[in-house]
């Protein structure tokens, strides 16, 4: 898209516009950090979804939950995240859901990150396995296993696609 025509769209935007470009310039600095900084991109994507308030300006959570999806293509709805059905030998697995997705990256990769300092995108924490490239991790009494290569990447696409949906 041509900068003359993003910025006729934005221009249109009205009430939004400001938090559209909050929220687009917090995705901006998520893609800088991306290499340098894992942990602080997916803060970062985060409260880019959270700027656009849609929920209200107390409400991250919600902000976030609604933004994703509002916005995201159906088609993109597949995260590199799977769910053990049970830990009982033959181990079954099999993909989690959006919203399960949702919650693990809101709790578990932005929050422990932004509350408790635990990175869990470069060195994972105490009590957390990492195999290969993959986090083990229970979150809602279930058991996940998280491609940590590929989540970073997979929220910030479709970040990229919901923000771009907006205008």
């Amino acid at each position: 898209m041509a900068f003359t025509v993003f910025q006729t769209r934005v221009n249109a935007l009205g009430r939004i516009k400001g938090k559209f470009v909050r929220a687009t310039f917090l995705y901006q600095q998520a893609l800088k950090c991306q290499k340098c900084n894992p942990n602080m991109a997916m803060f970062l994507i985060c409260s880019s979804a959270d700027a656009m308030q849609l929920m209200g300006s107390q409400r991250s959570h919600q902000n976030f939950n609604r933004f994703f999806l509002q916005y995201t293509p159906v088609h993109l709805r597949q995260p590199p995240i799977e769910r053990y059905l049970n830990l009982n030998p033959p181990l079954t697995r099999t993909p989690a859901s959006f919203q399960e997705a949702l919650d693990y990256i809101y709790s578990k990769l932005r929050c422990l990150y932004v509350h408790e300092g635990i990175e869990r995108l470069s060195i994972p924490p105490y009590g957390v396995n990492l195999i290969g490239d993959d986090l083990f991790d229970k979150f809602n009494n279930n058991y996940y296993i998280i491609n940590r290569l590929a989540i970073l990447g997979w929220i910030s696409s479709i970040t990229k696609e919901c923000l771009l949906a907006i205008i």
